[in-house]
């Protein structure tokens, strides 16, 4: 394993150029953002503790405690960098630095007892969530962040051919799900999630939690993994078999392969994600299987698995260029067998690019 590598500092600040620009727009007085992923999406910070603050006319400013305040001002000598404040101390001090703001912004997804010790510290203030802000910031992907899941979706690529050379009928779900751990330690920083590993009807399970089961020849095969480079994640689920497969397993792998490329020839900018949703359901549901797929289609990939957008039934965000997807059709016959069939796709100015190049072959030597 390597250490990731950073993004230039100029990244990070029109990042944060652009954070301070929905800011005015939202009249804030004040934003507060503590999540890991956005502390380092706004700073390059990768730090389990800090506060980004920003406020109109004020140079922003990461505070963040002793353990990481020398590295903050190493690696980021563009943003002060601040020593934060003991944990019991915050109220107090976010009430004398906060005492003439009036509207705040602050991230939903910040721990709960947190926010309300906050809020009871400027109790007259508006708090407004911003999660949906950073959110679409974060969506699209700028050409550095593109070049970094590019490369850690071709890992990912090198990764699932390392791992089925190693395969052999008689390994357990467990045993596959070690080796694939293994080698992203080995071609990246680690799984970007715990991979999954369903042999035979395990696969009916979307999520199956690997365990001791053993693979058999001719037995179908389901592997759905990612690494992290650079920060950035990858995510891929193959369906394979060693041996023969079963005239149902080639029926449901051709179904939700067609459904796959029906949804990608569909992604361009301009189209709302519900709408590329429904082309796959829709081939699902004529070839009769329509119950039998009950998940979005796909999800925005970044600096986490799952980011906006979602490619769901549910979602109107329109998808704009640079927003990079997954897109993952499935078919799960319970106590039978389950098929899904996942690939990364950029949006482009013009069309989309499938950035997973692992091939949707069915039977392995």
């Amino acid at each position: 394993m390597t250490p990731p590598r950073h993004l230039p500092a100029s990244e990070f600040r029109n990042r944060i150029r652009r954070l301070l620009a929905r800011q005015r727009t939202l009249r804030l007085d004040a934003i507060l953002l503590v999540t890991p992923v956005n502390r380092y999406y706004f700073t390059g910070l990768d730090a389990s503790n800090g506060v980004l603050l920003t406020e109109p006319g004020q140079t922003p400013s990461f505070h963040t405690d002793s353990r990481y305040l020398t590295m903050a001002r190493r690696l980021a000598p563009w943003l002060p960098c601040r020593a934060l404040w003991r944990p019991a101390d915050e109220p107090a001090v976010l009430a004398g630095m906060g005492a003439g703001w009036r509207r705040i912004g602050f991230e939903g997804r910040m721990d709960a007892a947190r926010f309300l010790r906050l809020r009871a510290a400027l109790p007259d203030a508006e708090w407004v969530d911003v999660t949906a802000e950073t959110d679409r910031l974060r969506a699209v992907k700028s050409p550095a962040e593109q070049a970094r899941l590019r490369a850690a979706v071709e890992a990912n690529d090198r990764l699932f051919a390392e791992l089925l050379r190693g395969i052999r009928p008689g390994m357990s779900e467990w045993t596959i799900r070690t080796l694939a751990r293994r080698e992203a330690d080995r071609m990246g920083q680690g799984e970007a999630f715990d991979t999954i590993v369903c042999a035979g009807r395990n696969a009916a399970e979307p999520h199956h939690n690997p365990d001791d089961t053993l693979l058999r020849r001719s037995q179908p095969l389901l592997i759905d993994l990612g690494l992290k480079l650079d920060h950035y994640c990858s995510d891929m689920t193959r369906c394979t078999v060693f041996g023969t497969p079963s005239r149902l397993f080639r029926e449901l792998h051709g179904i939700v392969l067609k459904a796959n490329r029906r949804a990608v020839r569909a992604i361009r900018p301009g189209r709302l994600c519900r709408d590329i949703d429904a082309l796959a359901r829709d081939t699902i549901a004529r070839a009769g299987y329509g119950a039998f797929f009950g998940h979005g289609l796909g999800h925005g990939l970044g600096l986490e698995v799952h980011e906006t957008p979602s490619l769901s039934p549910a979602c109107a965000t329109v998808l704009e260029p640079g927003m990079v997807v997954t897109v993952e059709p499935g078919i799960y016959l319970p106590g039978r067998l389950g098929v899904r069939i996942e690939d990364v796709v950029l949006v482009t100015g013009s069309g989309c690019e499938v950035l997973t190049r692992t091939p949707h072959q069915i039977g392995w030597s």
